[in-house]
């Protein structure tokens, strides 16, 4: 046969070289394949899947094809031939225009898309013949009007997800290939049959020119495309790219529009281009004409041109579209178009992929702002024909106008000072304005401008300066600077204009100008290119009278630089800004200088010139004295006048000096000195001087002209003062005041000084003082059922010391009312008491107020010296008051250290109750002395009460630990398991679930000495460990300590970990297991009174016993309550609970990602956590899964490891009627259980899965259901073959009481059919026994496809109860059809109406089995509730209930069975 098969290849090798030379000429193109292969020993099979799409190439030759059924395309050593797909090869073929439709077969088409997909079915391929002859490959012709777009390879799977084959395309061809393991699987007469799906687009060169048609011919029928006479204008591809350059410094921005056509060429081609953003910016150049012109080659100036081509098409401009559907028409006039309007590019044709370039420039306005605006064009190209348009896409691209620049003011500096001086004493300045257009700016800065303000507004000058500021007219100069090289501008080609006030600037200096702009003139403006700089100098005159103007020694002269283009706008309608700063301080007016020491002893102060005296509202000279005697510690003032360097004249000046306080005066005279300044050494000489007394005065007033001068001098005056008695003085300060009033002169001009001043304090100390300072001490708690001071009482000590307290002294306690404070108050018997005395300890050192007085036995009662009155300015409510005033009766002399101490209380308002919430208290207090005009604050305090102060609990965190690691399950006041003593854990509680809290002792610092600390552990929890965890900066040294005599139920326990201060910290404690309780005793405690540094933190662990959370999945809240007692225990302190929350099932059960068809691999995880479980099946730990209704146990498959992965032994039972399986574990170990299922449901429908599992006894929802909300499947998924072998049926056989196989069991099998609503057996039957628990059926009775077959148990083994039901099963297959016959299809509907358990439609061969089960013989055990007397009730109470099984009737002894129930 092999041979005969050669010589026909040789026979039609010429014909195929001949094909084959046409094929290579022809075009080669991409496709989608999407192929579905059914093996079957009969023509007509078939399988569909649209899912899985290979792209291919093909070509197509017009020859008729050969007749022969085998047809080499190469022979070669290395290569086998090919088998080619022949007519009696091909059952069909269909043609589609639309993705979602198989298509036609014979018939007209009118495609409205290049899109086209083609279905083959193929037929009556031998697998033997093309597996030995062929490869196992064979190929399909393409058709000519199909084009590729792409290509790839494709996987063929089979059922079982095993790659059996691939699929590709290569010269025109589908070429399919099956691994050679699949083919010889196959049985020797097996055939190939099936179909594959092929998507592309048309190729329009093969259309008839005039109509766009084109005929095809396929062995089943004759199918025309009819594309329409517009098909390349509709159906060609062309696309447009548009790119842009732009030179820095040209006005013009360049684009290109780049046109390449597609595969098929096209014609009628219209290119729109238009700007979509910023249209008013710019002006297409180059003078296009309103009527369509031809298009020149070359560049020419601005003009536009195409390149790449010989057929230059045409261009017009024209007024913008309305859609980009649309090609505008020319115009008549260019005055028509609306700026800037649009461009159109025309082409007659364009090649099979020719690519064309049109390049135009468009004009960027320098008129109106372009800086950061914007600007978008965009191109559009369409085919025309007639009135139809066809948009094939669009280009655009967007320029942004943008500019960086260095802008910069700066004064020009001369013999490293800011200015000069003329001879008349003006400054002058010269400023310098910089501006550099950066070279990565992209566009030139067009009729620029520099401006300058002496005025601008919100940066100007003070105004009284600026009548005495000028710009010097001829001082400006433009600069410009390229590379290093600075040129001068001819004055010609600039102008300067000046302006006062506003904008309108004039070419005249007229008056005194405050602001200038300097620009190009009309016929040179100024451009600015990328990297140019430019910059302008000019001066500034300044007058000295500005320092008058302001009445200052100091004046700022602020000056603006701003800047301006036509096109670049930023800041205020102008370009930017920026501002300098001038400070001018050569003028000192008045300057008043004290000497740092007093007098150290008496002076004798010589008079040697004129001395004055005043008289009569005048001043006289007295030539009768020459000195004047200064006593020791008096203080000297200097003041110095008018330094203006002789600028002014102020000898008109009223000039006084003044003493703020009687308690000191003047001593003898002063001495007034005139100086001049010496422009040579900038320094200032004595003249003369002059004597005027002061003499027990506190101020003196006078002109310097009253004394006979008149200059612009300056003057500087001399004098001393003195205090009086100090001995009933105490702290004071007196101000030395001079100022000076009046008027200024200078030439003609007259300034008027208003109270220039200039001031000199001093601190006298007499020998009276009083201090008074108050401190905070100690927090009283309330008495129980108090009715006053309900909420305690602060306690605070205001402690008065120095020489005396006057008669008549006020001091004032108040409570301070603001942000973050809380109030408290004053009562009407807040004064605790009042002391006289030197302490022996101190009120701080005391625990409380009777410690206080008991310690301190010497101190004198001084209440009744004082008067009391109570206030309210804060208007607290009720009785309550917000200050409290102590006035001495009489003075009390504070002698020997003997100070006076008030104790005041005051009640908090409220008082914190959340753990570690803080309120503070402040109060203050303040003193008038006989002296004061007002109360006088001293000081203040400040007291904080914390929410669990002295104990609070806080919960820490809950976690699981599995003996390897913690997890964080809840975070508290811990995030991590760092924190955990998971080594202390492995000694006591080991594996489980966890909740941690924290007790802190002594957190508001005011406990001391040593305490114990009671845990109530929480009900269904026992105590893992407690330790130390963390302690204050000032609690290092508190330890747990040794408790005796507890009594036999208490165990002690240590341990040691690294506590929270990164240090090894031991822990002793104590616990009580009867009573679930724990102690542990502390100490020794500090009491600071701060909170925090005194405090420690203890961790009590606890693990979870709890039955119903650790099987049933119930959440529950356990409370920690810890109570705080003295060092015997005697007494309870204080109180404090926290909570936690838990819910952690000990069971888990998950499923992969993805699915092996109808097949799910569950994996169950028991005792996830390996800790000791409390059994719930008797003395075993047993779980119940159940499976959903749809879900199909291979029990067989039930596979149970522990951690690390050794096999572990389990019991097992299965409820076939509940579709239950129950599982027995080992305890204290985490059991690892997988097995498979099959979900009953028909391929390529959804539907929702459901497993759960939970443990036996308690409730379901207390475990964990494992759903899948849309499961589906597809037998051929990604592309499957089949082979036509029949499919096999198995029967397993199962005890369902322990899971075991049963052997020996015989069963009956019959072939059925379905007749209406009822099955019938038809004459074929055969039977046989299960062996190892499995019995398949095997020749000579073959089983099949879409075929009923009843199974039924003919023996029943001994000890078993006997099952006389009949199973049926079908294996379903649509062959060679999209859908099952109706027979089939009436068979699963039927199946579907029966009980799953007895009916089952298997839709894969693979699933073609039956597992039936067989219960053990035994005792049936039914319960009941009766919960009244009458026995009517039956209504379940919720609960755990235990049942036994006794060999008796009386339940005695040990039961031979036991079973928990929760409901």
């Amino acid at each position: 046969m092999k041979v005969v098969q050669y010589f026909k290849h040789a026979r039609n090798l010429n014909a195929y070289n001949k094909k084959y030379k046409r094929l290579t000429h022809a075009l080669l193109c991409v496709f989608v394949l999407c192929a579905a292969f059914v093996l079957t020993t009969y023509a007509g099979a078939e399988t569909h899947n649209l899912e899985n799409y290979t792209y291919v190439s093909y070509s197509q030759s017009s020859d008729s094809d050969d007749e022969e059924t085998l047809l080499p395309l190469t022979i070669d050593e290395s290569t086998h031939p090919v088998y080619v797909l022949q007519k009696n090869n091909i059952a069909s073929v269909k043609v589609s225009t639309n993705k979602n439709s198989d298509g036609i077969e014979n018939g007209t088409i009118t495609p409205d898309t290049k899109y086209l997909k083609l279905k083959v079915e193929f037929k009556n391929i031998h697998a033997a013949i093309l597996n030995n002859q062929y490869g196992g490959s064979f190929t399909y012709d393409l058709p000519e009007f199909f084009r590729s777009t792409s290509t790839t390879e494709r996987p063929i799977i089979d059922d079982n997800n095993k790659v059996i084959g691939k699929i590709h395309v290569e010269n025109g061809q589908a070429i399919v290939t099956y691994t050679k393991e699949f083919l010889e699987s196959l049985g020797e007469h097996a055939t190939l049959s099936g179909n594959f799906f092929l998507e592309g687009e048309v190729d329009l060169s093969t259309l008839d020119k005039d109509n766009g048609s084109i005929q095809a011919t396929f062995p089943n029928g004759s199918i025309k495309l009819e594309y329409g006479p517009h098909y390349l204008e509709k159906y060609s591809e062309v696309k447009v790219e548009k790119l842009y350059t732009k030179d820095s410094n040209s006005d013009y921005i360049k684009y290109t529009l780049t046109v390449t056509a597609g595969p098929d060429g096209s014609q009628n081609v219209f290119v729109v281009d238009k700007f979509t953003t910023n249209k008013n910016l710019v002006t297409y150049a180059g003078d296009i004409s309103h009527t369509p012109t031809t298009l020149g080659t070359i560049e020419d100036g601005q003009k536009p041109y195409e390149t790449t081509t010989d057929r230059p098409g045409k261009i017009y401009l024209t007024n913008q579209p309305t859609s980009d559907n649309e090609v505008p028409e020319p115009v008549t006039d260019n005055m028509k178009i609306n700026q800037p309007g649009s461009i159109v590019w025309s082409m007659e044709e364009l090649k099979p992929n020719e690519t064309r370039t049109l390049t135009y420039y468009v004009l960027l306005t320098d008129k109106q702002n372009v800086r950061n605006q914007s600007i978008t064009n965009k191109a559009s190209v369409l085919n025309k024909k007639d009135n139809e348009t066809y948009l094939k896409g669009s280009s655009e691209k967007t320029f942004t106008p943008s500019i960086n620049y260095g802008m910069t003011k700066n004064i020009i500096s001369m013999n490293g000072q800011n200015y000069t001086k003329d001879q008349d004493g003006n400054y002058i300045v010269q400023y310098r304005l910089n501006f550099t257009l950066n070279a990565n700016s992209n566009y030139p800065l067009k009729n620029y401008a520099f401006f300058d303000y002496l005025n601008y507004s919100g940066r100007s000058t003070d105004e009284k300066m600026l009548p005495y500021i000028s710009y010097i007219k001829d001082s400006l100069e433009l600069h410009k600077i390229v590379g290093s090289t600075d040129t001068t501008i001819d004055s010609s080609l600039y102008k300067v204009q000046w302006e006062t006030n506003g904008t309108n600037y004039k070419d005249t200096y007229d008056g005194n100008p405050k602001r200038f702009k300097l620009s190009g003139t009309e016929d040179y403006p100024i451009t600015i290119c990328p990297g140019d700089s430019y910059y302008v100098t000019y001066k500034l005159k300044i007058k000295p009278e500005v320092y008058v103007a302001m009445q200052s020694g100091q004046v700022t002269i602020k000056n603006v630089y701003a800047n301006d283009a036509d096109n670049a706008k930023y800041l205020a309608g102008m370009l930017d800004r920026t501002m300098t700063t001038l400070d001018l301080n050569d003028y000192t007016w008045i300057q008043k200088i004290k000497d740092s020491n007093l007098t150290s002893n008496e002076q004798t102060i010589q008079m040697n010139s004129d001395v004055y005296v005043k008289k009569n509202n005048g001043y006289e000279k007295d030539s009768s004295v020459n000195s004047f005697v200064v006593p020791q510690g008096s203080y000297k003032y200097t003041v110095n006048l008018n330094q203006s360097q002789n600028q002014f004249d102020i000898t008109h000046a009223t000039l006084k000096d003044a003493l703020s306080s009687d308690i000191m005066h003047y001593v003898g005279y002063v001495k007034i000195t005139a100086y001049e300044y010496d422009e040579s050494s900038n320094t200032y000489k004595d003249k003369e001087s002059k004597w005027l007394k002061i003499d027990k005065q506190k101020s003196f007033e006078l002109k310097l002209s009253e004394l006979g001068w008149s200059n612009s001098y300056g003057y500087r005056f001399e004098y001393y003062a003195q205090t009086k008695d100090l001995s009933e003085i105490g702290q004071i300060k007196v101000t030395n005041t001079f100022t000076l009033n009046g008027d200024v002169v200078k030439g003609d001009q007259t300034f008027k000084f208003n109270n220039k001043t200039a001031s000199q304090t001093t601190q006298v100390n007499g020998f009276y003082n009083l201090n008074v300072n108050k401190s905070a001490w100690y927090y009283e708690k309330p008495v129980e059922n108090a009715t006053t001071w309900e909420n305690g009482a602060f306690y605070w000590v205001i402690e008065v010391n120095g020489s005396a307290i006057r008669k008549g002294t006020q001091i004032r306690d108040a409570v301070v009312k603001e942000n973050n404070i809380t109030d408290s108050y004053l009562h009407s018997d807040s004064v605790v008491g009042i002391y006289q005395g030197k302490l022996t300890k101190q009120a701080g050192a005391c625990k409380n107020y009777q410690e206080f007085l008991d310690s301190n036995k010497g101190l004198k009662d001084k209440s009744d010296l004082f008067d009391h009155e109570y206030t309210n300015s804060k208007n607290f409510s009720g009785n309550n008051k917000s200050e409290l005033t102590l006035t001495t009766k009489e003075t009390i002399n504070l002698e020997n250290q003997e100070n006076i101490y008030i104790i005041v209380k005051t009640e908090p308002s409220k008082i914190p109750s959340a753990n570690r919430a803080t309120f503070n208290y402040k109060n203050e207090v303040l003193l008038k002395d006989t002296t004061d005009t007002s109360f006088n604050k001293q000081n203040d305090a400040t007291q904080s009460l914390h929410g669990g102060g002295d104990l609070l609990k806080e919960f820490n965190c809950t976690f699981s630990y599995d003996g390897k690691q913690a997890t964080i399950l809840t975070p508290g006041t811990d995030k991590n398991t760092s924190r955990i003593a998971t080594k202390v854990l492995d000694q006591t509680t080991g594996n489980g679930l966890y909740a941690s809290w924290v007790f802190k002792v002594n957190y508001a610092g005011d406990l001391k000495g040593d305490y114990r600390v009671l845990e109530d552990i929480p009900e269904g929890m026992e105590l893992g460990y407690i330790r130390i965890k963390w302690h204050g900066t000032k609690a290092g040294s508190v330890v747990s300590k040794a408790i005796d005599g507890l009594g036999d139920d208490w165990k002690q326990y240590s341990n040691t970990a690294t506590n929270d201060n990164y240090q090894s910290q031991s822990t002793t404690y104590y616990y009580n297991k009867k009573t679930n309780k724990a102690l542990i005793k502390l100490g020794e405690f500090k009491n600071e009174h701060t909170k925090g540094v005194c405090s420690i933190d203890v961790q009590v662990v606890c693990r979870v016993t709890d039955s119903k959370v650790l099987l049933g999945g119930e959440s529950k809240t356990f409370a920690n309550k810890v109570t705080l007692q003295d060092e015997n225990g005697e007494e309870h302190l204080a109180t404090s609970s926290s909570t936690a929350a838990l819910e952690k099932n000990s069971l888990d059960k998950s499923h992969p990602e993805t699915f092996n068809g109808q097949i799910i691999k569950y994996t169950i995880t028991a005792n996830t956590l390996a800790q000791k479980l409390p059994s719930n099946d008797g003395n075993k730990l047993t779980l119940v899964d159940e499976l959903g209704d749809t879900l199909e146990l291979d029990i067989t498959s039930i596979e149970a490891k522990d951690d690390a992965g050794n096999s572990v032994q389990i019991e097992k039972a299965f409820n076939p009627e509940t579709n239950t399986l129950e599982i027995s574990i080992p305890n204290e170990k985490k059991i690892i259980i997988t097995y498979t299922v099959t979900v009953n449901i028909p391929p390529d429908t959804t539907s929702k899965v459901s497993n759960k599992v939970y443990w036996k006894s308690y409730r379901s929802d207390g475990g964990k259901n494992d759903v899948i909300p849309d499961f589906k499947y597809n037998l051929n998924a990604g592309g499957s073959t089949t082979s036509t072998e029949n499919p096999e049926l198995s029967i397993k056989k199962i005890d369902q009481d322990n899971a075991n196989p049963m052997s020996g069991v015989t069963f009956d099998i019959y072939e059925c059919e379905l007749d209406g609503d009822t099955i019938q057996r038809t004459q074929k039957t055969t039977s046989g026994q299960t062996e190892n628990g499995v019995f398949t059926v095997k020749q000579p009775f073959v089983t099949s496809y879409n075929t009923i077959y009843e199974v039924k148990e003919r023996n029943t083994p001994d000890g078993y109860m006997k099952d006389d039901s009949s199973y049926y099963i079908i294996c379903v297959d649509k062959k060679n059809s999209d859908d099952y016959t109706d027979y089939v299809k009436q068979c699963i509907a039927y199946f579907d109406k029966q009980s799953i358990k007895k009916y089952k439609v298997a839709y894969s061969s693979t699933d073609f089995n039956l597992t039936i089960y067989n219960s053990q013989k035994g005792i049936v055990v039914k319960k009941a509730f009766i919960n009244n007397a009458t026995g009517t009730s039956h209504k379940p109470v919720s609960g755990t209930y235990r049942f036994g099984l006794y060999n008796n009737s009386q339940g005695s002894g040990s039961p031979l069975q036991e079973k928990n129930n929760y409901l």
